[in-house]
């Protein structure tokens, strides 16, 4: 019999020898994940049902178990010997080692045993191979009460194994990846104070001690933002270390320390696609280093990628050796002064003047810190950033003509900011670089897709690509909605959509709606009753089921074409992706959508709407037949039999069969049915 083999440190997969198992529908992929972290132990019913649905189990939940057992079984082929049945429970028996899970502990034991054995080397090795078996977070594609508490205790292990790792490299001496290395735990992980710690000492051993005392401050941040907490101890204690020593010599060759700025993209990043758009500000990020100035404005729609593209550029920035100062501006802060800035330059305890005073001591603390080298100043989402700040900005970016300085923003369309819209403009007239983020590819959708759920992508999710229209943040969200709605199964290695899933998950939708936030309260009104309309609209058309004036809908619908959710469509507007549309109609309550729909259909009827726009919304109206819809029927029932005989069928037949009718009306209805009849 061939080797059962199965993964938990990513998607959850099991293989027979070389060729895969088809687990089946997530429930019964989780309830043998159970078994198998469980392995050659019985595990209750109750056990398997407390895990796969906590305390709200249905009433069929032990027959599900036994069918979902019995399932697996026959997925498992000539291994379905090893699945066995016993008054105790149930049992899954397997080899050492057949679980990946389990060869990272042993591999981790190991490694502590020929640590505390003052066997370094071999010890990081090990390290090396256990931390090599994860391929994403653990239980990706498996959802319960038992994953959910194996994943965290299994993520606290990785993150130990990655911190005892570093410590051996760091004692040793560190390698030419440990900043690298170190630099993404803390990115992935901000809120585990000795990534912080061992970053600090890596840099300083490295002779870059303001980037380690950079860390501490960014550490600190973090720390009160999310925590409500100071830095601990060892932070403490090394900054204070840190100040009052002077950095100890650079220990490497300057080939060596080339070696560490050599990644292109972030060992661990998440950015796809935007090669031309790295490709720019890597050169910029050369000519800065050589004292040659430049400002860069990023933008594009939520979820377009601005802060991933921008963290690209930072990764490689602090990997050059540039000074990096970063600020995020958030819209609960964009009414203090200067907020971002403070934060980006670590001015927070710096007096609060009147802002022409706090602008000049922001511009003297730039000066002061490109005096020793360039310096790279990035503002995330500059939208949001106070009046003051935007000042700031525009002062920095005169001061670029002189100063070693790049300066970064990301920002998405707010069509109402004028103050905004003057500062993009500054950007062209200092001859700055103007970054708009386009939608992706299909194909970097579909590895999106791919790097989501952990396996490649098959044809059936490739399929769903362009629901993302092209929006990285909309790719994975669709993928972790059909995943978490039991949508999504590995078949040979691929992932697939199962055929009953919704292809567009709520959390999908929740996402798109979330992302137009931005908008204002009316035009995203407008906007909702337009999506009532279908993927394109006239403006009239909006009128009337507005009962509202072209001339006062047009601010708000301009509004939404600069803002990139609408598009010209000849004499029609539409929008720009269907998903968008789909979300915006979904944002109406379920039980008022038959409501709104019936109304849409009188006031298009009313204002000479196509026939067949009108039949359209009578059928998602309610089904209730009133004496409005009849005469409408009768009157334009030939008309739509042309245009659209199944819809003209439909309605025919619930008129006939909702109501009492007038003989007349009967008889030219009957006549009607039998044409389409025939």
């Amino acid at each position: 019999m061939r080797r059962l083999r199965i993964t938990v440190l990513g998607p959850v997969r099991a293989w027979n020898g070389e060729v895969e198992i088809d687990l089946g529908p997530a429930r019964r992929r989780a309830l043998f994940a159970m078994l198998a972290a469980n392995a050659n132990r019985p595990v209750t019913r109750a056990e398997l049902i407390r895990a796969l649905w906590g305390e709200s189990a249905p009433s069929a939940a032990a027959g599900n178990i036994y069918t979902y057992v019995s399932g697996l079984r026959r997925a498992l082929g000539p291994a379905g010997g090893l699945l066995r049945s016993g008054r105790a429970g149930y049992t899954l028996r397997l080899e050492p080692g057949a679980l990946d899970a389990d060869r990272f502990e042993t591999l981790c034991e190991a490694a502590g045993a020929q640590a505390g054995a003052g066997r370094p080397g071999p010890a990081v090795a090990l390290l090396d191979e256990a931390l090599a078996l994860w391929r994403g977070e653990a239980y990706a594609n498996v959802t319960g009460l038992f994953a959910d508490l194996d994943r965290h205790r299994l993520a606290e292990l990785r993150i130990a194994a990655a911190e005892r790792r570093a410590r051996l490299v760091l004692a040793g001496g560190g390698d030419d990846t440990l900043i690298a290395d170190l630099t993404a735990l803390v990115r992935d992980h901000p809120l585990h104070e000795p990534f912080h710690e061992l970053l600090m000492r890596a840099l300083h051993r490295a002779g870059r001690g303001t980037e380690a005392l950079d860390v501490f401050h960014a550490a600190r941040r973090v720390l009160a933002d999310e925590l409500g907490v100071e830095p601990g101890p060892a932070l403490r204690e090394l900054q204070g270390r840190i100040l009052a020593e002077p950095a100890p010599p650079v220990p490497v060759a300057p080939a060596a320390v080339a070696a560490v700025a050599a990644p292109a993209v972030p060992r661990r990043g998440r950015l796809v696609g935007r090669d031309a758009e790295l490709a720019l500000l890597r050169d910029l990020l050369d000519a800065v280093g050589e004292g040659r100035s430049a400002i860069v404005w990023i933008e594009g729609e939520p979820g377009i990628g601005k802060s991933a593209l921008l963290d690209a550029a930072l990764h490689e920035a602090r990997a050059r050796g540039h000074r990096v100062a970063r600020g995020s501006a958030e819209e609960l802060s964009s009414r203090i002064p200067l907020h971002v800035m403070r934060r980006a330059l670590r001015l927070e305890d710096a007096p609060h003047d009147e802002p022409a005073s706090a602008v000049d001591r922001v511009l003297d603390h730039v000066r002061g810190l490109t005096a020793t080298g360039p310096l790279v100043l990035a503002v995330d989402h500059l939208q949001w950033a106070d009046d003051v700040s935007l000042l700031a900005w525009e002062r920095l970016a005169a001061l670029t003509r002189w100063l070693p300085l790049l300066l970064v923003a990301t920002a998405r369309p707010e069509p109402g900011r004028r103050d905004l819209a003057r500062v993009r403009r500054g950007v062209s007239t200092r001859d700055g670089h103007l970054i708009r983020l386009t939608p992706l590819p299909p194909s970097d959708i579909e590895q999106i897709f791919g790097r989501t759920v952990g396996v490649p992508p098959g044809a059936t999710l490739r399929s769903l690509a362009p629901l993302a229209a092209g929006n990285p943040l909309y790719a994975r969200e669709l993928v972790s909605g059909l995943v978490a709605e039991d949508g999504v199964r590995v078949v040979d290695g691929l992932a697939e959509v199962d055929a009953r899933a919704d292809e567009m998950p709520r959390a999908l939708l929740d996402t798109v709606r979330a992302s137009l936030d931005h908008l204002s309260p009316g035009a995203r009104e407008s906007l909702r009753y337009a999506a009532l309309l279908g993927d394109e609209f006239a403006v009239a058309e909006v009128a009337a089921v507005t009962g509202r004036s072209p001339f006062d809908l047009m601010a708000e619908l301009e509004e939404a074409v600069a803002a990139d959710v609408l598009v010209d469509a000849g004499s029609e507007l539409a929008f720009r992706q269907p998903v968008l549309r789909r979300a915006l109609a979904g944002s109406i309550p379920a039980a008022l959508r038959p409501t709104l729909h019936r109304h849409a259909a009188q006031a298009l009827a009313d204002d000479g709407g196509a026939v067949t726009r009108v039949a359209d919304h009578l059928l998602a109206g309610p089904p209730e037949v009133d004496e409005w819809l009849v005469d409408w029927l009768v009157t334009n029932g030939a008309e739509l039999s042309r245009r659209a005989p199944e819809a003209a069928r439909e309605l025919v037949r619930r008129a006939l069969a909702g109501r009492r009718l007038p003989p007349p009306q009967r008889a030219a209805l009957a006549a009607l049915r039998d044409g389409l009849d025939r």
